[in-house]
């Protein structure tokens, strides 16, 4: 039938704003109860690749009324059921996911695979399963039915690597195997066809720069988050979000690659620009500034380190490493020989230290401590300091340059 015809082609090419109008349009006119049915399968089709399964699941119920049940339960049919049951609980709001709508999916495509054991897209059936088996909780199912999903026809080009994706996933997150996940994940970007969409693979890229890094592989875990980075870029819709992602990891890598500051600073203020900035306590932000702070000290940059660190602090009041921010602002003061405040920047550090009950067993502290009033012409004061960082045991090198400073303190006393 030319009507649709038309409206196919426009899902197969992925323009499903205009299918969506084109079925509005023609289901304006007459129709028998057979086309009608035909256009609302359509429909539902376009609403559940618009992330709209509520939708599609009513005009899905609609045609199931117009076909009765003999005439619905096609296996394409029920694979399009089954998959706006899934989209439904995986599209819920947080705290309100549909455990019923997941159950529904289940038992949809558990009847087509006893139904038409002989279905052409049997394989993804099987991954779909897998999915719900994740959801659930059922790692070992999940991966018994993605390896069937490997072994199964399908009529999607993209199956196998969809499936080693999943693989991979659990192998990192579940198994915590990284050998076998990056192996998977290898596998996912190997077998991902040339003609598909290459955005899928931004995330499969970004997974595997996780796996490289958590394996202390920086260099080819950088690789492997630049390349995430080039394919949203090149993407024809900014993804904001995911372009966020991808700097946070390379500036992330980069840090423990080192000796390259001004990279780290360029990537995270690109981040900045693209992630939206939080509101109140945020731990990815705290971070960000953390890491920001770390690259302006190293490049000789401490007014703007000093900025950064205090915002570090900001976003993450309870800042398990607080004493070390403290200590790193103390010494960017010290460094711009603000010394006045780099003493205060010690005390904020002493006094919060005091407050949570931890012992200062750190040498360094003191010893800038004392340096800092030694260059006031507070002596009095560098001698004791001083001399409670000769009591923190430091090596040996450092003992002596502070034995040095000391004496020279006593002497202007």
């Amino acid at each position: 039938m030319e009507k649709l015809e038309q409206v196919d082609l426009l899902i197969t090419r992925g323009e499903v704003k205009r299918a969506d109008v084109l079925i509005a349009k023609k289901l304006r006119s007459n129709l028998n109860a057979a086309e009608r049915a035909e256009l609302l399968l359509r429909r539902a089709r376009v609403r559940l690749l618009s992330a709209r399964p509520d939708d599609a699941l009513d005009d899905l119920r609609a045609a199931r009324e117009l076909l009765q049940d003999d005439g619905f339960e096609t296996p394409q049919n029920m694979e399009l059921l089954g998959d706006c049951y899934l989209a439904r609980f995986e599209l819920a709001s947080v705290g309100f996911a549909d455990r019923q709508a997941l159950l529904a999916a289940e038992q949809t495509y558990m009847r087509i695979i006893e139904m038409f054991p002989q279905y052409g897209n049997l394989g993804w059936i099987y991954y779909q399963l897998g999915r719900v088996a994740m959801a659930s909780n059922q790692s070992e199912r999940a991966v018994s039915l993605f390896q069937q999903a490997l072994l199964s026809p399908a009529y999607v080009s993209a199956l196998t690597a969809y499936c080693y994706e999943r693989l991979g996933f659990i192998a990192f997150y579940e198994w915590r195997d990284l050998d076998k996940a990056v192996g998977f994940l290898n596998r996912a970007v190997d077998t991902f066809p040339a003609s598909e969409d290459r955005a899928w693979l931004v995330q499969v890229h970004l997974r595997r720069s996780r796996v490289l890094r958590q394996m202390q592989n920086y260099e080819a875990g950088l690789r492997a988050a630049e390349t995430a980075l080039a394919l949203v870029s090149s993407g024809s819709v900014e993804n904001r979000p995911v372009m966020a992602e991808a700097l946070l990891a390379i500036a992330d890598l980069l840090t423990y690659i080192g000796q390259r500051d001004r990279e780290v600073v360029s990537r995270l203020q690109q981040f900045m620009q693209y992630a939206k900035k939080p509101l109140g306590v945020d731990v990815t932000w705290s971070r960000v500034n953390e890491m920001l702070a770390d690259a302006y000290f190293n490049l000789g940059l401490y007014d703007d380190a000093i900025v950064a660190y205090r915002a570090a602090l900001q976003f993450n009041p309870d800042h398990p490493w607080e004493l070390s921010l403290l200590y790193r602002i103390a010494s960017s003061y010290y460094q711009l020989r603000a010394y006045q405040k780099c003493i205060e920047a010690l005390h904020n550090l002493l006094d919060a230290a005091k407050t949570d009950e931890q012992v200062i067993n750190d040498y360094r502290v003191y010893e800038m401590l004392g340096a800092a009033f030694f260059a006031l012409g507070q002596y009095a004061k560098a001698i004791d300091a001083y001399e409670r960082a000769l009591l923190l045991d430091p090596p040996d090198v450092n003992a002596d340059k502070i034995k040095t400073y000391l004496e020279y303190a006593r002497e202007h006393l």
